[in-house]
């Protein structure tokens, strides 16, 4: 518990720093990012013949990258993400439910900037995802959920609009990332793919 309150502490500390931080920056060194995020999950929960898994889902992200140096920038990102979950069991009926998750993360990009004006990045990230208790349809009660601490990898690219202040983006991540039931041992595994597609505006 500490070490999560203590990631979370960070993480928040980073998300202030790069709104607020006086680093100098001229201008085109500094990215708000925005778009639609669409997360497909590679792991699930399975016990004998029970199998617990999140479905792929859409979501959105924001993020705000600063220089430090003309290669590497920091970005701290928020994400939103509702997912439908399934439990199956051969001979008995599929249970249906769902459950959001609230990422805040921070990513560090090396980028590799083409003479096109074609920017390409690839960086570690690490973050702390706050999931929202599991609701199943014919469960009365919700199950309440902890928050986890994730890691991964994210790359993507710009592609600048003509002569505005505008790019094209897109990236990919891959999130080392479960979600568990409040004091419960099971962990379901999510580890998603999340694709990004959205603009960059520059300045």
């Amino acid at each position: 518990m500490r070490i999560r309150s203590f990631a979370v502490v960070c993480i928040a500390a980073l998300f202030v720093a790069g709104i607020v931080s006086p680093v100098a920056a001229e201008s085109g060194d500094k990215q708000l990012r925005f778009g639609l995020l669409y997360s497909s999950p590679t792991d699930d929960f399975t016990e004998g013949d029970l199998t617990t898994e999140l479905d792929s889902a859409l979501g959105f992200l924001v993020g705000f990258e600063f220089h430090v140096t003309d290669m590497i920038g920091i970005e701290p990102t928020l994400s939103s993400t509702s997912f439908d979950l399934s439990v199956t069991e051969p001979g008995f009926p599929t249970e249906n439910g769902d459950t959001d998750l609230m990422a805040l993360a921070v990513n560090v990009n090396f980028h590799f900037e083409q003479d096109s004006g074609l920017d390409l990045f690839v960086g570690p990230m690490v973050g702390y995802a706050f999931w929202d208790d599991i609701n199943l349809d014919d469960f009365p009660e919700a199950i309440p959920t902890d928050d986890e601490f994730m890691f991964g990898l994210n790359g993507g690219l710009d592609y600048p609009l003509g002569d505005s202040d505008w790019s094209f983006n897109v990236g990919l991540s891959y999130l080392f990332l479960d979600l568990t039931p409040e004091d419960s041992p099971v962990e379901l595994g999510v580890s998603p793919f999340q694709l990004r597609v959205g603009v960059t505006y520059n300045f």
